[in-house]
């Protein structure tokens, strides 16, 4: 009798664990090993036919796994016994149960036997802990050089294929959840968390597809090592509530505590010679002389930094004197333009270099800024490393310069531009594919505007534009006869674009 109540007990317990469509694996208790299937009591095994990353993960997650090996999809765990219950499964990843997604319906298959079964490799939580366990992040939209900005995309290794990126959702987004997407980079922190249409959306090309989002609203701690640790309301969408992407500003350093930038020596307190202060000392800055990056990046973090405005010139006459103290800085600066300080755009601190200001090509440098900008005041600029008369159009807003996208562009619109800098009638229009945060669409000037934040515009960030409605600008040079303008018309926008699409 005792023998007789242990069995049915046991019998009883395993009905009550065991429910119809729940999963396991052939390797019971481990992480890996076939998918097998409880349909009306009895196991069954899935056909691999259709069999991919999304069912993988599913299995995993409903097993109590937090996510799939890489290439788990594709574990080989043998022949399987017993009916062959399902097929051509086709999950979206946000499912919790793998009987929830799509499949041919049950029995139905074109499996001849149970040895062509699918199976999984999961990964364990210590495991899960592991960045690269998981894919790459990359940042989108942002300045190339240095890519510590843009919208947020995280390349998984066993998807589909090796140009798949997924898109974050900025429903829900701040600055913890950027935090874990900087550190995942490999930077220290995020400077700022990035919502609506602060960059333009990435076009899918050849070399990279986007279709889906990885997850809206997470909630991330701030601690996490990679982004799919933390928790989200749904994964796997085709779609975001508010249609933007979510994105990132990055500190790539600790801010040291005792940095500062001042101006010195300088007619008005807009310009003069660059002295930082580290280590408790103060010392000027050595540049190459070609560094164009710095030359409007870096100048204008400086001017930003100072609450001067915006960077205007970096003569390298020497205008301003030569300092007294040590070279603090004297590696290749390279800003992207939303950095909070100079010192984010600077990762190689080392010795001061003594010997920088003895080569032909370097200066002690020197900044000019605009002075304090009016919060209504928005400036316009064209900005490339030709001439000035041609370039993207810009225009200056919260601290730094962002395009204004091709939608809804017009021939007064561009008038008015050239008018603003000084130039002649505009020569030329072109709508390209570039980089940087792109500020605003549909701005419409009726061509008689002095500046271009005269016109009508739309919100700030709020647009649907994407990595190839930049505009090129070309402006006649005023006084320039017409004969050599069109002979140079075509010339600077060949160079240009030619240099954008490298």
């Amino acid at each position: 009798m005792k023998m007789l109540t242990t069995t049915i007990l046991f019998v009883f317990l395993a009905t009550a664990v065991a429910q119809d469509h729940d999963v396991r694996l052939s390797n019971v208790g481990g992480k890996q090993g076939r998918v097998e299937v409880l349909n009306n009591g009895q196991w069954g095994t899935v056909c691999r036919d259709g069999w991919g990353f999304f069912d993988a993960l599913v299995v995993c997650k409903q097993l109590g796994f937090p996510w799939l090996a890489k290439y788990g999809w594709k574990h080989d765990a043998g022949n399987g016994t017993g009916p062959v219950w399902l097929s051509n499964v086709r999950c979206k990843g946000s499912e919790t149960r793998l009987d929830e997604c799509a499949n041919d319906g049950w029995m139905e298959h074109q499996c001849a036997d149970a040895g062509h079964a699918a199976a999984v490799k999961c990964l364990d939580q210590d495991e899960w802990k592991d960045p690269d366990s998981i894919g790459d992040v990359h940042l989108s939209g942002g300045s190339i050089i240095p890519d510590s900005e843009g919208l947020a995309l995280l390349k998984l290794d066993v998807v589909k294929y090796d140009n798949y990126r997924f898109m974050v959702c900025d429903h829900g987004w701040d600055i913890a959840d950027a935090d874990v997407i900087c550190r995942q980079k490999g930077f220290h922190s995020a400077h700022r968390a990035i919502t609506g249409s602060y960059f333009a959306k990435p076009t899918p090309t050849s070399v990279a597809t986007y279709e889906s989002y990885l997850a809206t609203d997470f909630a991330c701690t701030g601690n996490e090592s990679h982004i799919l640790q933390c928790p989200a309301k749904a994964w796997f969408q085709d779609e975001c509530p508010t249609g933007n992407q979510a994105g990132v500003i990055c500190n790539k350093i600790k801010e040291p505590d005792d940095f500062q930038v001042r101006l010195v020596n300088g007619t008005n307190p807009n310009e003069g010679r660059l002295e930082v202060h580290l280590n408790g000392t103060w010392g000027s800055v050595c540049q190459e002389k070609d560094n164009y990056n710095f030359a409007w990046r870096g100048s204008n973090v400086i001017c930003k930094q100072l609450g001067l405005g915006y960077g205007l010139d970096t003569p390298s006459d020497g205008r301003f004197g030569r300092g007294s103290g040590p070279v603090m800085m004297g590696d290749y600066i390279s800003c992207a333009g939303g950095e909070s300080s100079l010192v984010q755009c600077y990762t190689g601190f080392k010795e001061p270099d003594k010997d920088c200001l003895s080569e032909s090509d370097t200066y002690e440098v020197n900044v000019i800024c605009s002075g304090p900008i009016p919060e209504s005041r928005h400036p316009a600029r064209l900005l490339s490393n030709l001439e000035k008369e041609i370039g993207t159009v810009l225009i200056y807003h919260d601290g730094r310069w962002g395009a204004v996208c091709s939608e809804g562009w017009t021939e007064a619109n561009s008038e008015v531009v050239c008018r603003e800098l000084g130039f002649g009638p505009p020569l030329s229009t072109v709508t390209y594919m570039d980089s940087g945060p792109m500020f605003l669409s549909g701005v419409s000037c009726k061509g008689d505007e002095e500046t271009l934040d005269q016109c009508d515009r739309g919100e700030w960030y709020q647009h649907d534009c994407t990595d190839s409605m930049y505009v090129l600008l070309l402006c006649a040079v005023a006084g320039a006869s017409s004969v050599v303008q069109s002979s140079i018309s075509v010339l600077l926008v060949s160079l240009l674009v030619l240099t954008c699409l490298k």
